[in-house]
């Protein structure tokens, strides 16, 4: 059973909107068979899956904080407002949500969305302390070599690194411990995971992030099916104003490595426009041994 889906992050320089990528864009038709994995696009690195009624969460964040707010390290708080309205798009009661690590564009909306949803956290130990202090009520805290098997969806947690900015993982170190976390460089990284997930005899990989210089290298070892590049949206700006390439995303490299890899298809999805993912021809429903980056 190959790999379907590869989420990686990438950076460097580009901005604009999807018009350019339109061939690369997919999203179900009035036609398309619901017998398949369901994918939503929740910008950022948020995605929503779904298979017979079932859903899982993976960093859904709505609130898309301002980015003088962040530059000047004011105090930043989620969105309710945008929060709701990003959950009129999903399922009501998602089996979980998984967080790959613990900056504010992964995890600062999560304790208010398990409120509304009751879904349950699986996140790594730090990113579970730190959603518990901004008030969710529980979590499940996992490390490399987990498992979870929660309704059809079976959850292998792996290792991964965070990409550098400018050299250095941003929030990488905590700051000086604090009941409440209040400012962006509070939701510090943590723990980066990255999560197999397995369903419907398929496996969809999920990074925590990663630089176009490893791009290739990880193409070549997991040989996927689809490529979905994640976090190339500016996720500075309001969900509704658009997607929007962020200025430090450069998709036309990641678009020149995907180019070397002929067995793999490079696509790309808007926010909210669900795309399913129909089972491969010949695929099995075995659980294979998965491969780590």
């Amino acid at each position: 059973m190959r790999l379907v889906l590869l989420f990686l992050l990438s950076a460097q320089a580009f901005a604009g909107g999807l018009d350019r990528y339109a061939q690369l864009v997919v999203s179900d038709s009035s036609r398309t068979a619901r017998n398949g994995v369901r994918v939503t696009y929740l910008g950022t690195n948020g995605y929503q899956f779904e298979f017979k009624g079932r859903a899982l969460l993976v960093d859904p964040y709505f609130s898309r904080v301002d980015l003088l707010s962040v530059a000047v390290d004011s105090r930043i708080q989620p969105n309710a407002f945008r929060i709701n309205d990003g959950l009129r798009h999903l399922a009501s009661y998602p089996d979980a949500v998984l967080v790959t690590h613990g900056h504010f564009d992964h995890l600062l909306d999560v304790p208010l969305i398990m409120a509304r949803t009751r879904a349950r956290l699986i996140a790594s130990a730090s990113s579970v302390d730190l959603a518990k202090r901004a008030g969710a009520s529980s979590g499940d805290p996992v490390k490399p070599g987990d498992v979870r098997r929660i309704g059809p969806w079976t959850i292998r947690v792996l290792p991964a690194k965070h990409d550098r900015l400018f050299g250095k993982v941003p929030f990488d170190r905590p700051a000086a411990r604090v009941n409440m976390p209040h400012r962006a460089a509070d939701w510090n990284c943590g723990e980066p995971l990255a999560f197999l997930i397995e369903v419907n005899g398929q496996r969809i990989y999920i990074d925590s992030g990663g630089t176009p210089e490893r791009l290739n290298a990880t193409l070549e070892r997991l040989q996927p099916r689809y490529i979905l590049p994640s976090h190339q949206d500016n996720f500075f700006r309001p969900l509704k104003a658009g997607f929007q390439f962020g200025p430090l995303t450069d998709f036309s490299r990641v678009q020149r490595e995907c180019a070397q890899q002929n067995r793999s298809r490079l696509i790309l999805l808007d926010y909210f426009k669900p795309w399913t993912l129909l089972k491969a021809a010949g695929s099995k429903s075995q659980n294979p041994k998965p491969e780590t980056d």
